[in-house]
């Protein structure tokens, strides 16, 4: 809002910003995260006021549980509320609507939680938006369940196979954001997801102050990871960040390698990194001699050319040229290709472009990722971790660098992922692109490719989800007070070889 030499005598204390200008910003600029400052135009210089709680405020846990209640911006389908950022900043969060019947669910589950005649603990599992059941921490719960443990897997109860889940584990498997799953929640001795804690909330961007606070209180926060962070560089973008409140308390890592990427770029300590592996790796390992005969184009998310318009060599354009070339070539004529947008991209495709959704919609892949991979002779993509579950299973890799410069640019840092370590062929212009799937379908997985993944993934025996599970295991064991001794974790060489 501006104001003038008059107006100020009354905005000093007082200034309204109407709700609409900020949903307008949001769909401007699709800034979830809109920081509040003043900002005093001058003829030769600009100053920026940010809106701090205190000139010198220092970093405080605190920060994390502060925020105001949400309030819904009329027919818009969205909320906002305030909250604090680690320094101070006063933030506008925009988010999703949600039903009034999950915030009373949520706080009896709190009230009778705290009158709990037993006080069991459990261990809490979930993937990411609690939304799926498929990746390494869905394999971790299913071996905790068959181990007797009190453990509880969330998920979405809109899921295609909730029920048929539930009929297997029972109890065991609640819905999200019902009030079992806020019951056990409450009663958490250990949060293991296979991303970040916070997804565990009642949704996204939440102003939730009894899950933040249960989960600030937990020192059992293990992150099973989402992929591999052996691709992009997420540690210039700070994924990691030991001063973020809800930062995991363990990493699980790969390999050698990847652990000294953690212990270069964040505050993690060797105590704090599992060396054991994907669970979800073992799904892959074990079907590296099963018939494959499909070929998987699946493209990285990419922010920057998803708005607006479809560009020559965005993000888009390149599923389009891809879905020409199969159409054209007779190669593909007898072979499944599987088309495979990214989430957020499907959305954003049908919400910006519906009738190009329509003309390709039959087209593109339906069904669980982990499928597509495991059947897949050849996977082709960019910079996504899906390369090394699929390298695991079996499939030879094409790395499609069209763009990497730009990409790279974007992500802010030069990708971890480069030539010297790449574990398959690498196609910078799409005309060269046929080829090398031709290639790489009619031949076996190079022993050189196979030699650069061993040392980038070294767990590979077929035994992370219980190797995993006894680090685990032991980490909780240990007294609260008492950290992890570094002579009773497991070591990769001492796991590997009781396997064999």
């Amino acid at each position: 809002m501006k104001t003038g030499k008059i107006s100020i005598l009354i905005h000093t204390y007082w200034s309204f910003v109407p709700m609409k200008e900020i949903y307008q910003h949001y769909v401007k600029t699709s800034e979830i995260n809109t920081p509040i400052f003043i900002k005093l135009s001058h003829a030769d210089h600009n100053y920026w006021y940010n809106f701090k709680s205190d000139s010198n405020h220092k970093y405080d846990k605190n920060h994390y549980l502060y925020n105001t209640r949400s309030y819904r911006l009329g027919q818009l389908n969205s909320e906002l509320f305030i909250r604090k950022s680690i320094s101070g900043q006063y933030v506008i969060v925009l988010t999703s609507i949600m039903a009034k019947s999950i915030l009373i669910k949520e706080r009896f589950a709190y009230l009778i939680s705290l009158f709990s005649p037993n006080k069991k603990k459990y261990d809490i599992y979930f993937e990411k938006f609690s939304a799926g059941a498929s990746e390494s921490a869905f394999e971790l719960f299913k071996y905790a369940f068959k181990m007797g443990d009190s453990c509880v897997y969330i998920l979405e109860k809109d899921h295609p196979e909730f029920q048929n889940l539930k009929q297997q584990y029972g109890k065991a498997l609640v819905g999200k954001n019902s009030f079992l799953a806020f019951y056990h929640i409450f009663l958490a001795r250990s949060f293991q997801s296979s991303d970040l804690v916070g997804h565990i909330q009642r949704r996204l961007y939440d102003n939730d102050y009894l899950i933040k606070k249960k989960v600030l209180s937990t020192d059992k926060k293990i992150m099973l990871q989402h992929g591999p962070c052996m691709a992009t560089n997420v540690f210039e973008r700070g994924y990691f960040n030991r001063k973020v409140p809800i930062a995991p308390d363990y990493m699980l890592v790969n390999s050698n390698f990847e652990k000294n990427l953690f212990l270069k770029n964040t505050g993690y300590t060797e105590k704090e990194l599992m060396v054991t592996g994907l669970p979800n790796i073992d799904l892959y390992v074990k079907e590296q001699q099963s018939e494959k005969n499909q070929i998987t184009f699946m493209l990285t998310w990419r922010p920057w050319d998803l708005t607006g318009s479809i560009e020559v060599g965005s993000y888009l354009d390149r599923y389009f040229s891809f879905l020409e070339l199969i159409r054209k070539e007779k190669f593909y004529k007898d072979k499944k290709i599987n088309v495979i947008l990214h989430p957020k991209s499907r959305i954003i495709l049908q919400e910006q472009f519906p009738d190009i959704y329509e003309k390709y919609e039959e087209s593109f892949f339906e069904g669980d990722i982990k499928d597509a991979l495991l059947s897949s002779k050849v996977v082709i993509s960019d910079y996504s971790s899906i390369t090394f579950y699929a390298f695991a299973g079996g499939s030879n890799i094409i790395f499609y660098w069209e763009d990497k410069a730009l990409a790279e640019v974007e992500y802010g840092a030069p990708n971890i992922l480069q030539k010297e370590i790449a574990f398959g062929g690498i196609v910078e212009k799409f005309k060269d692109l046929h080829s090398e799937i031709v290639y790489s379908y009619n031949n076996p997985q190079s022993p050189f490719y196979t030699a650069k993944f061993s040392k980038l993934m070294e767990c590979t025996s077929g035994h992370n989800t219980k190797n995993t599970y006894d680090y685990i295991q032991n980490v909780i064991s240990q007294n609260e007070h008492n950290p992890l001794e570094e002579e009773s974790a497991f070591s990769i060489s001492e796991k590997q070889s009781s396997a064999s």
